[in-house]
């Protein structure tokens, strides 16, 4: 009804329904049909939402497949030219067909699991050594940090949470997020605390174990606290910040 008075056409072809849940409750859960505007929409295990791949446990494992099967498919492509492009055009291809993917929405893979990480790193170290052509079992560690100058993928997503924190606390996000980063300097009872004075942020209770720290007001104010002091300095511009925070993350 809301629909048709605002003059909206639903498309059933584009419209998907998930239930989101932890996997307990999803096994005693009935996922009914809903129906909209006359239109019966069945429910989804999983759904594609501004190219990101969500499933209904919000384990994001078909996201990580979905990527991981992308960007190798692009590198088994890339492989088939490489003897024709110099490194710095291999270095420019690879960032536009591999990283623009692994680093797209890569703040929400906060606090996923290892198996799931080390899937994404794998794309980079074969990224690596197509850039560099190397064999495919050359290790390729050193050369990532040294030559290449790239960050690992778990490192990948905290420069993200951490850049996406100081862009809220210097008004360079939406309010909604930056509702979530509070000093601990501004809140009733802790500004007295050491931790105040050293620019932290408070870090909400959640009440779920698993999915709850995921979350950014969660995952944003947990990475921005682990950088030491010097980084998080209000008086930091965006470029010195960046470029310091690169750094730190290289050394850890």
């Amino acid at each position: 009804m809301w629909m048709a008075n605002n003059r909206l056409c639903l498309n059933p072809s584009k419209t998907e329904l998930i239930w989101l849940g932890s996997p307990r409750r999803l096994q005693s859960f009935t996922a009914d049909s809903v129906v909209l505007s006359r239109i019966t929409v069945r429910p989804a295990d999983r759904v594609r939402d501004l190219g990101v791949v969500v499933d209904s446990d919000l384990s994001l494992t078909a996201h990580v497949s979905y990527v991981t099967s992308t960007c190798f498919c692009h590198l088994r492509q890339l492989r088939l030219i490489r003897r024709s492009l110099s490194t710095d055009a291999a270095h420019t291809l690879v960032r536009a067909l591999i990283h623009s993917r692994l680093d797209y929405c890569n703040g929400l893979l906060a606090g996923l699991s290892t198996s799931q990480m080390m899937r994404l790193q794998s794309v980079l170290r074969a990224a690596a050594r197509l850039v560099l052509q190397l064999p495919a079992r050359a290790s390729v560690a050193a050369a990532m940090r040294d030559t290449l100058h790239w960050l690992s993928f778990p490192h990948r997503v905290t420069y993200k949470l951490c850049l996406l924190t100081y862009k809220c606390l210097h008004g360079l996000a939406p309010d909604y997020l930056s509702s979530f980063c509070v000093p601990l300097s501004t809140v009733t009872g802790r500004s007295h605390l050491r931790s105040a004075d050293g620019f932290q942020l408070l870090v909400p209770r959640t009440r779920t174990v698993t999915l709850g720290p995921r979350a950014f007001c969660s995952s944003g104010p947990v990475s921005w606290n682990t950088l030491p002091v010097g980084i998080r300095d209000p008086g930091l511009t965006l470029s010195a910040f960046r470029q310091q925070l690169k750094t730190f993350l290289f050394d850890i």
